[in-house]
C-alpha cells in the first residue's frame, strides 16, 4: 500500500507540473501574440515616411550631416595683409565647405575675395583647399593656397601652410584662448612666414543676462616674413597685430560682427603696400555671416 500511495503521489506531482508547464506555455504565447499584434498594428497606423529628397535616404543622410558650410561678405576700411596695407577700403566675400571623413579628419575648400570700393581697382581672388587632423586637443592643418589678382593681368602665386593649434576649452572654460602658430611657403617667390597667435572670445552676454547670443572677441598675432622679390624689396620684416570686436548671432545660422583692428610692420620699403614707407596702420570692419 505505502508503494501503491508514493507511486499516485508522483503521479499527481507530475500531472500538476505538466499542467503548470502547459499554462505557462499558453500565457507565454498570448503574450508573443498580443505584442506582434500591437507592432503590427503600430507599422499599419505609421505609414512609411516619403522619399522626397537625398537627405531622406538614411545613408545619404549620414552622408550630408558630415557636411559644414559658411557664406560671409565684410567690409575693411583698409586692406592689411601680413602687416602691411595692400589697398583702401574693401568687400571681402568669402565662401567655405568643410567635410567631417571622421577618426579625427576632416577636409575643406573653399573661396575668398577682396575688392577696392575706393575706386582704387584693386581685385584678388582666393583659391584654397586642405585637410586636418585632430587628436586630443591639439589640430593640425595643411593647406594650399592660390592667390590671383586680375586686377594684375591675372598674376597667381601659389602657397602652403602647415598650422598647429590648441584648444584650450577643456580646461579653462568661458576663459579658453586659442593658441596657434602657422609657417608658410610661396613657391611663387621662395618666401618662408613665420606667425603665431591667439584668440579670445568672452561670452559677455551670458556673464551679464544669463543669454548666450553676443561675445567679445580679442585676438594677437606676430610673425615674420621674408620675401625675395616680393612683399619685400630688401629681405625679411617682421609685424604683428590686434583686434578687438563684437559678434552677436542673431540665429542659429546667422551672425553680425563688427570691430577695430591695429597693425604695424618694420619694413620702411614698402614693397607691394599700397601706401609705401606706412608702418602702422589702424582701421575697422564689419561682417555678416551665415552658416550650418
Amino acid at each position: 500500500m505505502g508503494f501503491v500511495f508514493v507511486e499516485a503521489r508522483r503521479t499527481r506531482i507530475q500531472t500538476s507540473n505538466e499542467k503548470t508547464m502547459a499554462n505557462k506555455i499558453t500565457a507565454l504565447t498570448c503574450a508573443l501574440t498580443i505584442a506582434a499584434a500591437s507592432a503590427f498594428a503600430a507599422d499599419a497606423s505609421t505609414p512609411e515616411k516619403e522619399i522626397n529628397s537625398l537627405s531622406d535616404i538614411q545613408v545619404a543622410s549620414d552622408v550630408l550631416s558630415k557636411f559644414s558650410a559658411s557664406a560671409s561678405v565684410g567690409y575693411e576700411s583698409e586692406f592689411i595683409f601680413r602687416g602691411k596695407q595692400l589697398a583702401g577700403s574693401v568687400v571681402c566675400p568669402e565662401v567655405d565647405i568643410a567635410y567631417d571623413i571622421g577618426a579625427g579628419f576632416g577636409a575643406y575648400v573653399g573661396w575668398w575675395g577682396c575688392y577696392s570700393t575706393d575706386g582704387a581697382g584693386y581685385g584678388e581672388n582666393d583659391l584654397y583647399a586642405g585637410a586636418t587632423y585632430s587628436i586630443e586637443n591639439f589640430t593640425v592643418d595643411f593647406g594650399y593656397t592660390a592667390y590671383t589678382y586680375p586686377s594684375s593681368g591675372s598674376t597667381v602665386e601659389n602657397e602652403l601652410k602647415l598650422s598647429l593649434s590648441y584648444d584650450t576649452s577643456e580646461f579653462l572654460g568661458d576663459f579658453a584662448v586659442s593658441p596657434y602658430v602657422s609657417g608658410f611657403y610661396n613657391l611663387t617667390y621662395s618666401g618662408t612666414v613665420l606667425e603665431a597667435g591667439l584668440s579670445y572670445s568672452a561670452p559677455i552676454t551670458k556673464w551679464l543676462l544669463g543669454e548666450n547670443w553676443g561675445t567679445i572677441d580679442l585676438a594677437a598675432f606676430g610673425g615674420y616674413a621674408d620675401y625675395i622679390g616680393g612683399m619685400t624689396e630688401v629681405g625679411g620684416y617682421a609685424y604683428a597685430g590686434f583686434s578687438a570686436g563684437a559678434t552677436v548671432a542673431v540665429s542659429d545660422y546667422w551672425k553680425l560682427s563688427a570691430g577695430v583692428r591695429y597693425a604695424c610692420n618694420n619694413d620702411s620699403d614698402g614693397g607691394y603696400a599700397a601706401v609705401a614707407g606706412k608702418e602702422n596702420n589702424i582701421w575697422f570692419g564689419v561682417g555678416t555671416s551665415i552658416g550650418f
